[in-house]
């Protein structure tokens, strides 16, 4: 059970970096669009148009870490309070990033918010999205794209969890319309959806190209970290979107869109028991955190 946690902290840590990565790469690449001579208009505006990305970062670093922390003083046991280790003071210093920089429901609420916002001003095709997978739903024939590779479970994996995030936000966006941003239980459940499906996404590319710079072989860590987040990530969206799900509906339409919702998330589960072995192992051989 020791080493389940090191593997969650490490795959945490993993996860974490890659939407660091990703997020900064974006931002970055959209300034150096702008030339040298953009003023600081320019610059804040580009900027702005990664806010969502820019608070599921605070939220879920912010957590991740408590996790970490957590998990490192339950590590050291009766020595985690005491204030000669080092894990007393990262519990007690890690507690305050989930209130600075806007409290992490503040800024779940920017990242259902901004997204719904953009989808109801035609700027993202998330509306669009949702009405094609409701028909979707309704097709037991419907077609799947198939990936290929050592992370091919993990892209249908990641594939079924944008589905769940959509069929959840449809289903709310149904029922509130424009009341929905009052219904912060709901908006916060939709949030952690959008953070999961993020963090499996970005984990799988970051691992992919690392596949594709130095081989398999050398990438193996980050595949067994990949595979690990993702199996991981997947059950918390299942049970986020569970959560809309039973606010939203009830009698006949609460079953027929549970069962909608149990058919979206009815995959092979990942072995993470082995899967942190392998990882634990690596971290513990290392004597410390590497990919």
């Amino acid at each position: 059970m020791i080493q389940e946690k090191i593997a969650e902290c490490a795959a945490g840590i993993y996860a974490g970096e890659s939407l660091v990565y990703r997020t900064i790469g974006m931002i970055d690449a959209a300034l150096a669009e702008l030339g040298h001579n953009a003023d600081s208009r320019e610059i804040q505006k580009r900027i702005e148009e990664y806010a969502v990305e820019c608070s599921i970062l605070k939220v879920w670093g912010s957590e991740m870490l408590g996790m970490v922390s957590d998990h490192v003083v339950q590590i050291y046991a009766g020595y985690g309070y005491v204030e000669e280790y080092p894990a007393e003071r990262a519990y007690r210093d890690a507690r305050i990033n989930r209130i600075f920089e806007g409290t992490n429901e503040i800024n779940r609420l920017i990242i259902t918010g901004f997204l719904m916002k953009r989808a109801m001003a035609g700027q993202l095709p998330l509306l669009g999205a949702i009405k094609k997978l409701m028909e979707e739903v309704m097709s037991p024939s419907a077609a799947t794209e198939e990936h290929q590779g050592p992370l091919a479970a993990e892209h249908k994996q990641l594939a079924h969890a944008k589905k769940l995030a959509m069929f959840a936000a449809g289903a709310a966006s149904q029922k509130y319309m424009m009341g929905l941003a009052d219904q912060q239980e709901v908006v916060g459940a939709l949030a952690d959806c959008i953070m999961e499906v993020y963090a499996m996404e970005s984990s799988i590319l970051r691992a992919e190209k690392l596949i594709a710079a130095k081989g398999e072989p050398a990438a193996k860590q980050a595949i067994a970290l990949t595979r690990y987040y993702a199996g991981k990530a997947f059950d918390r969206i299942e049970v986020a979107s569970r959560k809309v799900i039973a606010n939203v509906a009830e009698g006949d339409m609460l079953r027929t869109q549970i069962a909608i919702q149990r058919r979206l998330a009815k995959l092979e589960p990942a072995d993470t028991i082995a899967l942190g072995r392998q990882i634990a192992r690596h971290v513990l051989d290392a004597g410390r955190y590497s990919v």
